[in-house]
Formats: C-alpha cells, structure tokens, sequence
C-alpha cells in the first residue's frame, strides 16, 4: 500500500511551505517517504507540522488512490486545522474532497460515529453540542421542587459535581455513570437515616434512577457535552462494530498532529478504528509538551515505532541549550545515552543571550517596559520576524490571586484577563461573543456574530422554534421570514447595520447598537421582554476584552505585547517572549526547578545546586514539578531571537546568580 512520493512533489512542496532558498533536510525527507505505522516524535520549531502538510500536499499529488480510499488528516484544535487548510486548500483541493477528511478530532468524532447514531436512536439530529448549554440544562433539571433532585443536588454538588456525570461502561460492558470519561464510578452513600428504617437499597436505586433518566432526558432533548458524543461514539461501535471495518475501507492513511494533546480516550478511540495491518497510522507531536491533559506526570501517548526530528529550526543555540534541559522525557538511544535531545540550529548574525529580569511587587509595573527595552536594544522591532510573530509576554497560571506573594499573570497584569471566546462555546456575556478576532473585517463572520447573538437571546428566554427544538440560526431566519414583509425587511436593514459595525472592529460601539436591537427583536418576533438570564446576558455596559490575540499593532510608540498563558500560545512562533513566573500551589517554577542539597556538617559542609536554568539535567518528582518543567519547556521554547526568564527578586540569593551568569545568562533587576 505504500505511496511513492516524486522528488519534484517534494521540490514543489518547499516552494510552497518554506522561506525563500530553503530546503528540507534528510530527517524531513525521510518522514515525507515514510509510510508504515508508527510515530513521529519532534523538538519545539522543528517544524513537523510543516512537515506533515508538505507529505499531505505530495500525497495529494497522487489522489485519487488507485482502490478509492482516502486520507484522514486529524488534530486536537480548530486552529491547527484552520492553519492546515489555509497553507493546502488552494494548492490540492482534493486533499478536502470525499473520500478525504480534514478536522479536529471532535469533528470526526462527531461527523463519523456520534451524531449518525444519535440519529438513528432518537431520530432527530443534535439541537447544540456545547458545555455551558449542557450545565445551564443540568442545573435546572436538578433545581426542580422535587425531593430526589434536591437531595442529590446538595450531595453532589459540593464533591463530584453533578454537572461532571457522564455515561460510561464499566470493564465488563455494563453501563454505569461516572464522574469524566475517566473519573469513578458514580456512588450514592445511603444515609444513616435510611439504614436505621432499612430504606437504604430502595432510596439509593431512586437516586441513580433519577440520575440515568437525567441524563438520557437530556440527551434526547438534543443537548450534549462533547464527552456525550465519545460516549454515543463507543456505543456505536460496541453496538454495530462493523463501522470500524466500513472506516478502515475508507480511510488508507490517518495521520495524528499534535498526538500529545490527545486525551487517552480520544487516542484509544482512533486505535479501535485504525490500529490495524490495513490502515497506515502516522502520529506527531512531542510527548514533552503535553500540558493539556491533565496535570500528569506520564503522558497518555504511548508512543510506537518512533522517528525523530531533533534540530530545530527556531530556537538559537543560546535558547535550545537551556530548553533541552528542561526535556521530561529523554527516552533511550539504545546504548544508555538520550534519544530526545533538542538541537537549535538557528544562527543569528548577533547572538543573544537569554535574560533573567528580576522584579518585586513595586516594580511589577515596569515589567513591559524593561521587555520593550531589551527588545530595542537587540534592534529586534526593526526585524521581519518582529510582524511576522511578535512579542509576547506568557505565564502558566493566570487567574487572580490578590496575594503579592504568591501572584499570578492577573496580578502582575492587571489589564489582562484571560477569558476567552472559546470555539464552539456559548458565551456568558454580549460583551465576550462580540470581541472575536474572526469577526474583524469579515463580514460573513460578523453576521453569523449577530444572529448568534439572537440565538442566545431567544435561548436564555425560553423560546422554543415552530417544531419545538432549540433555535439555531437557520430557524431563526425562518421565524423572520414568516412575519409580515415590512418586519422582515426592517430586520434585514438592522442585521446589516449591526454587521457592518461589527466588521468594523469597533467592539464598544457594536455593544451598543446591539444590545438594543437584540432587545427590540424578542420583543418584535416574541412579544416578550428580556428575563433575567438575557439581562445577565447582556449586561449593563460594555466590558472591554483584553486576551491572548491582538487584531491590530498598537498606534502608540511602545512595540504592540501580546500577553497570555503558557497553553494559548503552545504550537506558535514568537520573535522574543517573556516567561513571567506565576504561583502554582504556592509555589513559583523556580522553586520546583531549583534543587539544593546539603552534606557534611561544618566545617565541611557542602551545598549543592542543580537546576535546568543552570544548563543541568534535574530529575523532578511530583506531579507539580513534572507539569513546571513541562510549562517551562513549551513556554522558553516559542522564540526565535529573544528569551526573557521574569521572577521574582527575593528568590534568587548571590550564589543562585552566579550560576545563572555561568550558564550564560545576563542578569537585569528592575529598580
């Protein structure tokens, strides 16, 4: 079954892909040749994703396949799939036709397995697919004035949420309910009241019944969580296994970017489908970047028949030799030495050497401006990379703490606030659905923001479409066009209004006009007023965004500085980035990257440092400490030019210091 992959194919794929004058190396040639199953393990800027779209777009070269199958290309985000199709849609459009399929994991989930089964149980489609629509439901079921939903609400709520119950099968195929997809077993502890009146087997079974019916109910309503839609997926396939075989007659090639992403019961659901002697399965990624899954020690990719590419091409020497210290997981080269080494093979015509900037609590404020500083004197604002990619401020833990001795991204960053639109969710605010990058200078998605905006009006005030399920955008349109031609056609004209200043990216002036336009339709095609959700929903005034993306450079003087959290930037390339320490547990990376060990008594007393900053290897143990090195590895590991390391002055005394100096860092204290 193996494809072969012209040099020309590959020629025209750097043409496309790659900088002007650049080719790919033997390692990158030998992963686009490849073609058995196994895994593709890559250090940060390697550019393996880059890689894995120059093998698609040779592939598609040679589609279709001689015996009609296809490529299943798969990743964990709508942003990698995104970046995917805008690099290969207009060059092989064929590579997104059938019987090929490119998506998120969840798409394909819910494309081949979830929503057809869904179907054929309840035989209607999915009203939405989302987890605040779901909760919303949850707790309004569970807030009925009935004594069985009270009780559970007061015994579940406070322990294992509720809310967190799935459907799920136990080790021999029994359906149970369980807390997660892979939390326990749902167990309802009889009271001692009940032992005492030996009601307690009767009281438990109403309990769990209650809780099954719940969430069938919920189900059929047309509601799901998206782990509903794994649990509708297995089910499909323990019911009617012959799926697997019609999807491995499809599918000839699956490839898995970003497979350290994958949670275990999304990568054990692409195994039961495609792990077979007819399916080539090709998973990339770095198992030392998995920080999305839970704070785990060991990663749920196992991984299989491994090659690897270990230079990479963004980080400098200076940058990538503190960053291989930070590897978690080396593995073995066979003879006892590593197997996973990161290489930096970017060379500066000026290196520069990383930054520590050391702050405290009254100088915290100065922490952008000492980053624009160093950024000046590199001249790294006059570099293309500079618009290309940016600058970025990142931290692992941002919510607010209020304490300045343990603080967080919020509390050295006031102006910034990590909530985001995040895809496919429902929004709690007008303010939050409104500031989406992908409404800028996009009238199509501005629109789509406007009517969603409606949708969740009508939602939040119970409103029900002509055939009694959820309003979506499609029978909102239609509940329009059924009015009177004069009212249908008032609403065109304020939907072009509300669009065009949406599109505009004036997202004070959008909330205004649309607060009250969406007002004026419930009561237009509704008759009603706005309920407290919709109030909630729209809130009093306009609430300004400040997150992870910027939609245009600052008009001031000062460089534009992106800022946000460790995972929103994981996958992206900055020009120079500042990792600002945050508290976790009380307790900043540092304090889990820094060993100090003391033998001897005095006189002859010795202390012993050891830590990745000071070009060490350190074995950690502690989930805390894996998952710090881990943050640390994906966070130094964004910039092409600059790295700055903030922390907080009281932690590192004279002899910490000089090691770092030693490693090569150049030590700044904000006064």
């Amino acid at each position: 079954m193996a494809m072969h992959i012209e040099d020309d194919y590959i020629e025209k794929a750097e043409r496309l892909l790659l900088p002007e004058g650049c080719h790919f190396d033997d390692e990158r040639k030998a992963f686009i040749n490849r073609f058995d199953s196994g895994d593709l393990l890559a250090v940060p800027g390697s550019g393996k994703t880059t890689a894995l779209r120059a093998k698609l777009f040779c592939m598609a070269q040679n589609l279709p396949l001689n015996d009609e199958r296809g490529i299943l290309a798969i990743s964990h985000t709508n942003v990698a799939v995104d970046e995917l199709k805008s690099k290969l849609q207009s060059h092989c459009p064929q590579l997104f036709e059938y019987p090929n399929f490119v998506g998120t994991i969840q798409d394909f989930v819910d494309t081949f397995l979830a929503l057809p089964y869904y179907v054929q149980k309840y035989g209607h489609k999915v009203e939405i697919i989302d987890a605040d629509w779901y909760d919303q439901v949850c707790v309004r079921m569970m807030s009925s004035p009935n004594p069985i939903p009270t009780y559970l609400s007061r015994k579940l709520q406070y322990a294992k949420d509720f809310r967190k119950i799935r459907l799920g099968y136990n080790e021999v195929g029994r359906l149970i309910l369980k807390y997660g997809l892979k939390g326990d077993e749902v167990v309802i502890e009889p009271e001692p009241k009940w032992e005492r009146e030996k009601t307690s087997k009767q009281k438990v079974e109403q309990m769990m019944d209650f809780l099954y019916k719940m969430k069938e109910s919920i189900m059929e309503y047309g509601v799901l969580h998206f782990d509903d839609c794994y649990f509708l997926a297995d089910t499909y396939i323990r019911q009617y296994p012959q799926i697997v075989e019609i999807l491995r007659k499809r599918f000839a090639y699956v490839f898995v970017d970003e497979a350290q992403d994958m949670q275990q019961h999304q990568l054990d659901l692409i195994d039961r489908c495609f792990s077979c002697d007819s399916v080539v399965l090709q998973r990339i990624g770095d198992p030392n970047q998995s920080i999305f899954d839970g704070f785990n020690i060991e990663n749920s990719w196992e991984c299989r028949n491994p090659s690897y590419i270990n230079n990479s091409l963004r980080l400098t020497s200076e940058i990538a030799s503190i960053v291989d210290h930070l590897v978690l997981d080396r593995g073995d080269n066979g003879c006892g030495g590593a197997r996973f080494v990161v290489n930096g093979v970017n060379r500066l015509a000026v290196p520069i050497r990383p930054y520590l900037v050391l702050y405290t609590w009254d100088t915290k404020d100065k922490l952008k401006e000492k980053f624009i500083e160093i950024i000046h004197r590199h001249n790294l604002n006059a570099i293309p990379e500079a618009k290309k990619y940016g600058f970025h401020i990142v931290g692992w833990n941002a919510e607010k703490s209020n304490n300045k001795d343990f603080r967080r991204l919020e509390d050295v960053f006031p102006e910034y606030n990590r909530k985001l639109i995040r895809p496919n969710s429902v929004s709690n605010t007008l303010s939050e659905l409104i500031q989406q990058e992908k409404c800028y200078k996009n009238f199509a998605e501005s629109r789509n923001g406007v009517l969603d905006a409606f949708v969740t009006v009508l939602r939040k005030s119970g409103q029900r479409a002509a055939d009694g399920k959820l309003y979506n955008k499609s029978k909102v349109l239609t509940l329009v066009s059924e009015k009177e031609e004069s009212v249908s056609q008032k609403f065109q004209e304020e939907l072009l209004e509300g669009t065009k200043i949406l599109s505009a990216g004036k997202w004070s002036d959008a909330y205004n006009v649309l607060k009250s336009l969406l007002v004026k339709w419930l009561h237009d095609f509704c008759g009603i007023e706005p309920n407290d959700n919709v109030k909630a929903f729209l809130e009093n005034n306009f609430v300004k965004r400040i997150d992870e993306r910027t939609i245009e450079a600052d008009t001031s003087d000062e460089e534009p500085i992106t800022i946000g959290t460790v995972h929103s930037v994981k996958g992206m390339t900055h020009c120079a980035t500042m990792y600002v320490e945050t508290s976790y547990n009380n307790k900043y990376e540092s304090g889990y990257m820094i060993e100090e060990k003391t033998t001897g008594r005095k006189p002859n007393k010795v202390t012993t440092i050891i830590s990745p900053f000071f070009k060490q290897d350190l074995d950690v143990s502690g989930k805390n400490a894996a998952m710090a090195k881990r943050m640390l590895y994906v966070g130094f590991s964004r910039s092409t030019h600059l790295l700055c390391f903030a922390s907080d002055q009281s932690l590192w005394n004279e002899e910490r210091l000089r090691k770092m100096q030693e490693a090569g860092w150049v030590v700044e204290t904000i006064v």
